[in-house]
């Protein structure tokens, strides 16, 4: 057995070789030693297993359900692929102690994974995981001696999670809404979800890559652009009036204009934050990760909110949001959570309220870009991920004082190094924690500049 580790989200190993029944079946008696050691009075039914659409993933999760309940734990395994928000939102209903999901997210088809999710239906903390990795040391995968045998049982989790969203959004606006969306469900498991939602509304939905296809259609299973040009092609030919994308499990949203043009997870962080403080009127700190843009800055400044940055990993974000009194958590690669909600990130959601917005709004969502960048201004972000063999994300970053022309006005190093520039330019480089990928980061107010960034960190490093 290959040393397990929970990096930023989780576990992830390449399936057969790390990634493997016997392995998942150690990970799944570990979970319950600690809920034994943590939580003793569990109720009946108490822990949700879900699982996404990859290879396997169906029968991953019947091996943890069996290693927990052999642990004397008590089970629901959902009945079919759920998006990774429905499992939290079971947790949140039920008083779930602790929820598992089977999921790679938007890491290649040869991968899986376990995401850990706390009783708030958060990702659990790091704090949690490495007691998790402790125990995985030295629990056995026999049935627990003082306990009886768990009930497994299947159930459908999907309705009350629909429920859910739409009591949180403003469905009365949305039904009397004329849109034409198209989205890209990636092959991933939020296929349906909208169509489901936006049933009973005026709404018309057009989806693509529904089926299931474990390999992906051999493209990542992750919303940013340039693994998006089925969904740019459709959108360019049908004019529809937004383009939605998730990843693998429906956690992360990417978004497209109808002329095609990308929205970054930057832009619809700040579009949904406007629409939270404008729209819906809404109060609270702001929390974003390390390598989120600028703006967010200037808009939290304007409206004089308290903003923290965090290190990259919504379990970051989360930790804060627990804590209350958070309007906003975003991250770089199209995580977002919301006041009201669950602690948790939601790319349903996050889709659902741009519609919201361009409702509220009544302009087409190319003019409220427009006027969001005219107020705010206009950054351009890239990012560069490099493979790379184990051992190099440990070596040490050159910090140089002066990057192409400009001084460093700053240095941050508590993930990554991220250098900013006297004229709010920057340059981040960091590891993955889910791959073996270093990662290269820049933001800037002109392509260019933002393109010999990401040149020059490369050269860095």
């Amino acid at each position: 057995m290959q040393k397990i580790r929970f990096g930023t989200d989780g576990f992830r190993g390449i399936i057969a070789e790390d990634f493997t029944f016997s392995n998942v079946e150690i990970i799944g008696c570990a979970i319950a030693d600690y809920l034994h050691k943590n939580k003793p009075k569990l109720a009946p039914a108490n822990v949700i297993v879900g699982f996404d659409r990859r290879f396997l993933s169906d029968k991953f999760a019947q091996h943890i359900s069996r290693a927990l309940s052999k642990k004397g734990i008590d089970v629901v395994l959902t009945a079919k692929p759920v998006p990774t928000p429905a499992v939290s939102c079971f947790i949140r209903n039920n008083k779930s102690p602790l929820g598992i999901i089977v999921t790679a997210s938007h890491n290649p088809a040869n991968f899986n994974g376990i995401k850990i999710k706390n009783e708030f239906g958060a990702s659990a903390t790091e704090t949690v995981t490495r007691q998790i990795e402790k125990l995985i040391v030295t629990t056995s995968l026999k049935q627990g001696r003082n306990h009886k045998i768990g009930k497994v049982q299947k159930a459908g989790i999907v309705g009350p999670y629909i429920r859910f969203l739409k009591r949180y959004l403003n469905f009365n606006l949305l039904k009397k809404s004329h849109f034409n969306i198209i989205v890209d469900l990636m092959y991933g498991a939020g296929a349906g979800i909208f169509e489901q939602i936006l049933r009973n509304t005026k709404i018309k939905v057009t989806s693509i890559h529904a089926e299931h296809d474990p390999l992906f259609g051999g493209i990542n299973p992750e919303p940013i652009a340039e693994n998006l040009t089925d969904l740019k092609n459709m959108v360019r030919k049908l004019k529809p009036d937004l383009g939605i994308a998730l990843d693998g499990d429906a956690d992360r949203i990417g978004a497209m204009c109808p002329n095609g043009k990308y929205i970054s997870s930057h832009q619809a962080i700040c579009l949904l934050l406007l629409h939270l403080i404008e729209n819906r009127r809404y109060s609270g700190r702001v929390i974003k990760s390390i390598n989120t843009t600028t703006m967010v800055d200037r808009i939290t400044q304007y409206h004089k909110i308290p903003l923290e940055v965090v290190p990259v990993g919504f379990k970051n974000i989360a930790a804060k949001m627990i804590q209350g009194d958070v309007l906003l958590g975003g991250e770089e690669s199209g995580g977002i959570g919301f006041k009201d909600y669950m602690p948790e990130r939601d790319g349903v959601l996050a889709g659902l309220l741009l519609l919201e917005l361009m409702a509220y709004k009544k302009m087409p969502m190319l003019e409220i870009i427009h006027d969001m960048e005219k107020r705010f201004g206009r950054f351009i972000y890239l990012r560069r991920d490099l493979k790379i063999q184990r051992g190099v994300q440990d070596k040490k970053i050159p910090q140089p004082g002066r990057i192409l022309g400009k001084k460093v006005a700053k240095i941050e190093t508590y993930d990554g190094t991220k250098f900013i520039l006297a004229d709010n330019s920057w340059l981040l480089i960091r590891a993955s924690g889910t791959e073996p990928i270093l990662r290269i980061y820049a933001e800037s107010p002109t392509l260019k500049f933002t393109q010999k960034l990401i040149d020059f960190g490369c050269d860095l490093i």
